[in-house]
C-alpha cells in the first residue's frame, strides 16, 4: 500500500473513530434522560394518594394522566434511538476492526513517513508559535525602547542610557532564547556528551526553580557516527522523554518525578513516572495540544515501540522499543 492510499485509510479510520466516540456520548446522554424520566415517574406514582382525596377520591395514574402519558411517549423515543444507535456503534465496531487490520498489515515504512511528515508539521507550529510569543514580542518592545532612546538622547542623556541598558539586556534574553529554540531544534550535545548526560541536563534546564524533586536511572547509550539511523534513535529517545518530563513538570500537580532508560539487550525501555494527581486520558485526547500524548504517540510508532500508561497513582508512561524493528 502506499502512502496516499494509506493516508485515505487512516482518515476514514479517524473519522469512524470520532463518529463511534460521538455516538457512545450520544447514547449515554439518552440514557441519561430515560434515567431521569423513570426518577419523575416513580416520584409521581408514589405520591400519598390521601393528598389527592382531601377534595374527591381519585387516582394518581388519573390526576397526572396527561403527564405521564407524555413522559412515556418521551422515553419510548428515546429508548427507540439508543436501539438505533447501538446497531450503528456495532457496526462502527465492525468496520473499525476491519480498518485496524488492513492498517497493521500495511508496510511500516508508510506508517513511519506519515509519521514523520505529521511530527515535521507539528514542530513547525510549535517552533512558529513559540518565536512569535517570545522572541518577535520581545524583539518588538526592544525596537520601542530604541525609538524611545532617541528621543531623549539629547533632552536627558542619562535617562537614553538607561533605556539603552534595558535594551542590551533585552536584546541578550533574545539571543539565549533563540539560542534555547536551536537547542531544541537538534540538541547538539547527545553527539557531544551522550545520551545520559544530555537527559541530565534537560531535567536540569526543566527543574531550574526546583519545584520537583527528579531522580534519573539512565543507562549509558553509545552513539555509533557511522550509522546516521542511531543518531535518529538517540534524538527520538531524548524527544519522548523530554515530553513526557514537561508533561509532568506542566500538568502533574505532583513535587517527583522519576525517569528510567534502560538497554535491555533487544529493546530499549523507558519509564517515567510522576506522584501527581494524573488525568483523564479520554478528556487529554480531546486536549492533546496541551499534553503532547499525540507527539509522543508518534515517536514511538516511528520507533515501531510500544506504549502503556497508567494513572494509578499518578502517571506512569512505560515505552518499549525493539531494535529489531530500527
Amino acid at each position: 500500500m502506499d502512502a496516499a492510499n494509506y493516508e485515505i485509510i487512516q482518515l476514514m479510520y479517524d473519522e469512524l473513530k470520532r463518529e463511534q466516540i460521538n455516538r457512545h456520548s450520544a447514547l449515554s446522554e439518552r440514557k441519561n434522560k430515560i434515567a431521569e424520566i423513570d426518577t419523575y415517574l416513580n416520584s409521581l406514582l408514589n405520591k400519598e394518594e390521601s393528598d389527592l382525596q382531601v377534595f374527591l377520591p381519585r387516582k394518581v395514574e388519573d390526576v397526572y394522566h396527561d403527564v405521564i402519558e407524555q413522559n412515556e411517549h418521551q422515553k419510548n423515543k428515546l429508548v427507540a434511538e439508543c436501539d438505533e444507535l447501538e446497531k450503528l456503534l456495532h457496526i462502527d465496531e465492525a468496520r473499525i476492526e476491519q480498518l485496524e487490520k488492513i492498517i497493521s498489515g500495511s508496510s511500516m515504512l508508510n506508517v513511519k513517513q506519515l509519521s514523520i511528515l505529521d511530527a515535521q508539521e507539528k514542530e513547525r507550529q510549535r517552533i512558529a508559535r513559540d518565536l512569535h510569543d517570545t522572541s518577535l514580542q520581545n524583539l518588538t518592545h526592544l525596537v520601542h525602547k530604541v525609538e524611545l532612546s532617541s528621543l531623549y538622547i539629547d533632552e536627558d542623556p542619562v535617562k537614553a542610557k538607561l533605556e539603552l541598558a534595558t535594551v542590551e539586556k533585552g536584546i541578550r534574553k533574545v539571543i539565549e532564547e533563540i539560542r534555547n529554540s536551536i537547542f531544541d531544534l537538534r540538541p547538539m550535545s547527545v553527539d557531544d556528551l551522550g545520551l545520559r548526560e544530555t537527559i541530565e541536563k534537560l531535567v536540569t534546564v526543566l527543574n531550574q526553580d526546583r519545584r520537583f524533586r527528579i531522580e534519573t536511572d539512565i543507562d549509558t547509550i553509545t552513539n555509533d557516527h557511522a550509522d546516521p539511523s542511531a543518531h535518529v534513535i538517540l534524538v527520538s529517545m531524548y524527544r519522548i522523554i523530554q515530553e513526557c518530563v514537561q508533561n509532568a513538570i506542566s500538568h502533574s500537580g505532583g513535587n517527583e518525578i522519576s525517569v528510567v532508560l534502560k538497554d535491555c539487550g533487544d529493546t530499549f525501555r523507558i519509564n517515567v513516572r510522576d506522584n501527581g494527581t494524573g488525568f483523564d486520558l479520554k478528556e487529554a485526547s480531546k486536549k492533546d495540544k496541551h499534553f503532547g500524548l499525540s507527539v509522543i504517540k508518534e515517536r514511538v510508532l516511528f520507533l515501531g515501540g510500544s506504549l502503556r500508561i497508567d494513572m494509578q497513582n499518578g502517571t506512569n508512561i512505560e515505552i518499549e522499543i525493539p531494535k529489531a524493528e530500527i
